[in-house]
Parts: structure tokens; C-alpha cells; sequence
């Protein structure tokens, strides 16, 4: 049973590689007369898979400065209820 299980669980690390393949031979034709025309000529492998490189960073960047966003949305609400308690309480107080 655990060798079935085992099995399953490597064939199931092998999908995201698979659907990444898909995905790729499906956009490169898109992208890539767009990338071609700017170029001046045809793109090279090496330079498709530069592109996907640079598309991943800019992924990553992009996610990074959402939750850095939302750090300081949440930094910024936390400190409106803060001195909304303390100042509160020190004009009841007084």
C-alpha cells in the first residue's frame, strides 16, 4: 500500500511540470511575435526561457510588494486603534 501511495504522490509532483509545459507551448505563440517584432528577428529558445525568467522575478516582485502593501495597510489600521484607545481613554480620564 505505501508503495501505491508513494507512486501517487510522485506522479502527482510531476502535474505542475506538466500543466508549466502546457502552459508554455501555449503562450509562445502568442508573446512571442510580439517579442520577434521588437527584436528584429526570431526569438532563440534561450531567449524564450530569459523571458520566462524575467516574467517569474516580476511575478514575485509584484507578490512581494502586494504583501508589503498590505503590511502597511495593517500597520497603518493598527495605529488608528491604538490611539483611538489611548487618546480615548486620557480624554476620559481628564
Amino acid at each position: 500500500m505505501n508503495s501505491l501511495q508513494d507512486s501517487f504522490r510522485k506522479g502527482m509532483d510531476l502535474i505542475p511540470a506538466l500543466v508549466f509545459m502546457g502552459l508554455n507551448s501555449m503562450i509562445r505563440p502568442i508573446i512571442a511575435p510580439e517579442l520577434e517584432k521588437r527584436l528584429g528577428r526570431k526569438l532563440t529558445n534561450l531567449e524564450w526561457q530569459y523571458f520566462l525568467q524575467e516574467r517569474g522575478r516580476k511575478s514575485e516582485v509584484d507578490s512581494r510588494r502586494r504583501i508589503v502593501s498590505q503590511w502597511q495597510q495593517w500597520q497603518f489600521d493598527r495605529q488608528i486603534i491604538h490611539d483611538f484607545v489611548w487618546k480615548g481613554e486620557e480624554g476620559e480620564s481628564r
